[in-house]
């Protein structure tokens, strides 16, 4: 008798002390200061070095950096996160192109190569632990050992898109889980954001990640859409509950994005569409 009287004021303490600690941290998360942030993937001179310094975090096109640049925006206080695409594979990419097998690609039931939307890059297969440990490969050389603070990981919208068809949504999942299972345990410390791929966010990369871009960010109060609203809430509630830093990229309609990001606290930038990452000279603020 006497352990079970005891036992209900521990309890009932213990989750008082749950309840105050979720709390605090929505509330440290909502008045975390947003940054100021750039996106760019083409070739660097000094000027577009001396202007990337002014921003807190530059995420870039890691092979056009040699180790002396990502030190100069460290000494100016820039961090420097390097883009890596995980499951389309760049046409462009000739040197990870020739250090692949054939089972590193994504294939269909017919066993056909799978390319994307674009018809330009075929799709890796992420459940591949040879293409998993390619990306590791190019991870370290490309971004890394150049003392960059973290990574980018693009084109995972791919693993939202096949929710509908079983096989290929289990090879993805599963093989990006593992592969953020694996990060963690060879790079603890390092930055790493992902591009959209909200459904992956929900269920289970928010454990391994520190940030996630949210590009082409369109608010939904805009056009008072109440399902967009409410599905905007309950990412806002994830991303501050798990700690997460939101990026949002929007390329129309700035006043009232903003203002919606500025709302929650988020991380916003609007920029021009038309060569949005390749030129340095255009429309942003």
């Amino acid at each position: 008798m006497t352990s079970k009287i005891c036992t209900r004021p521990v309890i009932g303490t213990i989750l008082v002390v749950i309840i105050l600690l979720v709390i605090v941290v929505l509330n440290d998360s909502s008045r975390r200061h947003p940054i100021s942030f750039r996106i760019y993937y083409d070739k660097i001179d000094a000027m577009i070095l001396c202007c990337m310094s002014n921003y807190t975090m530059n995420i870039v096109e890691a092979s056009f950096f040699e180790k002396e640049d990502v030190e100069y925006l460290h000494k100016n206080n820039s961090q420097v996160v390097g883009y890596l695409s995980l499951v389309e594979i760049g046409h462009w990419n000739t040197p990870l192109i020739n250090d692949l097998h054939e089972e590193d690609y994504l294939v269909n039931a017919s066993h056909e190569k799978m390319k994307s939307l674009s018809k330009t890059n075929y799709l890796g297969d992420l459940s591949s632990p040879h293409f998993s440990e390619i990306l590791f490969t190019y991870l370290e050389s490309r971004i890394l050992d150049k003392g960059m603070d973290g990574v980018f990981f693009d084109t995972l919208d791919w693993i939202d898109y096949y929710a509908d068809d079983a096989r290929i949504y289990e090879k993805l999942t599963s093989g990006y889980k593992a592969f953020l299972i694996e990060l963690r345990q060879r790079y603890p410390d390092i930055i790493v954001i992902q591009n959209r791929g909200f459904e992956s966010y929900k269920k289970f990369s928010h454990d391994y990640i520190d940030g996630i871009l949210w590009e082409n960010f369109k608010s939904p109060y805009i056009e008072a859409d109440t399902k967009k609203i409410q599905t905007l809430k309950e990412f806002d509630r994830s991303t501050k509950l798990n700690r997460t830093n939101v990026f949002v990229i929007s390329f129309e309609n700035e006043v009232e994005n903003r203002k919606t990001a500025k709302t929650l606290n988020w991380n916003f930038l609007f920029s021009q569409m038309d060569n949005r990452y390749s030129e340095w000279d255009i429309v942003v603020r």
